[in-house]
């Protein structure tokens, strides 16, 4: 299991307040203090950067530091420090607790944009409430050059670069924010050949901003019938109840039974994870087989981390055994007989779309899905690679009390090829066009429709 990214029940138990700002020195320890932690608990966070070239660059963000900085402008070096490593879980948490008066103002960018490469457009229901032509190019906020902010943001997330892109944009309104970008917001925008200029005088709250680009936050899953000839079921996140999601299924698979479907897309886009038995209990509705989520696991054993399982009441697990220090090695690339077994099988064919958003146990899904041929892949590359970091672990930084996440483990992918650096390819590509992103036109249901005959 991997745990989520992002988890909405973060949001509202935030409720320690403290001071903006912090001395250089009590953000230099806060720094020491993160690496010595990555030493301890993570895996290996070499893997990928050599020990000499990140502490040179750590050094560097120090240099960066002045008499005094700010805990949001901390929190955005903290973001480029821990990307270095390129590990994707590793990162300041979403939720911190330090900013929850500034979590519940109405100061976020509140409006949805849709970007193509390195450009960021108006898409249509924004162009209704900004009264501007839909598909106008946003080119500044508050004089910052849009192409400048996206580089920036993107150094903020390690993994690979669909992901950090797919983030970037997803996560926008809080960069801003941790940017210092706060309302009144003046945009630039242009259409062909006319600029416009317009001041967004109020912003929204976090928790507004952010469900106008996850999904999952307000709705975990959707079903629904295309056609007569596919259901679609929305799988957005792997943080929901076991027991409610089984019932959910069971009623779509029901359902598509009595309407005679025989195909099934899972649409798995805006899943950046969560508890990968969910997806177990999922693949039990179509396949019988035996079958893997992942090859094998090597988990670094720490004292902090077993805290960490007792502290959640985790008391008979395994790791707890084991001697601080040590890999445990877990797993053996061998396939498993299904964890969960029903008698209400769909016996169509299976779908499964995927985008650069999908990550950690939804990528995990997919990986599954393709090594053992449960069904076929449609859409973009997954977020993540098969073999990647997981298993978070959580903690506060001493001075600032920022909330930062690491990870504890190595996870080899279905293939077991600890060489092979890929996310999960899918079977048949189909990038959305600009025109449906700023339409707000699901360009890969549509494709997928048209194809069933």
């Amino acid at each position: 299991m991997k745990e989520i990214l992002i988890c909405i029940s973060l949001l509202l138990s935030v409720n320690i307040f403290a001071q903006n700002k912090i001395s250089k020195n009590q953000a230099v320890e806060d720094i020491d203090y993160f690496n010595n932690m990555l030493l301890e608990v993570h895996y290996n966070p070499f893997k990928f950067i050599s020990k000499e070239k990140y502490f040179k660059q750590v050094e560097d963000i120090k240099h960066t530091i002045g008499d005094s900085i700010d805990k949001k402008e901390f929190t955005f070096k903290l973001y480029h420090l821990s990307s270095l490593i390129k590990d994707a879980h590793t990162s300041p948490s979403l939720f911190q607790s330090t900013f929850k008066n500034d979590l519940n103002g109405k100061i976020f960018f509140p409006y949805f944009l849709v970007r193509d490469k390195n450009k960021l457009y108006i898409p249509i229901s924004t162009s209704q409430k900004l009264k501007i032509e839909s598909g106008s190019e946003l080119i500044s906020i508050n004089e910052f050059k849009i192409e400048n902010l996206l580089k920036d943001f993107e150094g903020c997330f390690g993994g690979n670069k669909e992901y950090s892109s797919e983030m970037t944009t997803r996560l926008l309104p809080y960069l801003l924010f941790i940017k210092g970008i706060i309302p009144p917001f003046r945009i630039e925008c242009k259409s062909k050949k006319i600029r416009s200029y317009l001041t967004i005088k109020e912003g929204v709250t976090f928790k507004n901003a952010l469900t106008n680009t996850i999904p999952s936050l307000t709705k975990a899953y959707d079903f629904k019938i295309f056609d007569n000839k596919l259901g679609l079921l929305r799988f957005n996140s792997m943080s929901e109840d076991l027991n409610t999601l089984d019932h959910y299924i069971d009623s779509c698979v029901t359902l598509m039974k009595n309407k005679n479907i025989n195909n099934w897309a899972i649409d798995i886009r805006d899943n950046s994870g969560g508890n990968s038995i969910l997806a177990d209990l999922l693949i039990s509705y179509f396949n019988t087989n035996e079958y893997a989520l992942m090859g094998k696991r090597e988990w670094r054993i720490s004292q902090q981390y077993k805290n960490e399982l007792i502290s959640q009441g985790d008391t008979a697990n395994e790791y707890l055994s084991k001697s601080n220090g040590t890999i445990w090695e877990i797993g053996d690339c061998a396939p498993q007989k299904p964890m969960f077994v029903n008698n209400n099988i769909f016996t169509g064919k299976i779908i499964l779309i995927t985008g650069p958003f999908t990550f950690s146990s939804a990528n995990m899904f997919a990986d599954g899905v393709k090594k053992y041929k449960l069904g076929k892949i449609y859409g973009t590359n997954t977020g993540e690679n098969t073999n990647d970091f997981g298993e978070v672990y959580s903690f506060d930084l001493p001075n600032s009390k920022l909330r930062m996440q690491t990870t504890t483990s190595y996870d080899l992918g279905t293939n077991c090829d600890g060489k092979k650096f890929e996310p999960v390819k899918p079977d048949v590509i189909i990038k959305t066009r600009l025109i449906s992103k700023i339409n707000e036109e699901d360009y890969v249901v549509n494709m997928i429709i048209e194809s069933i005959k």
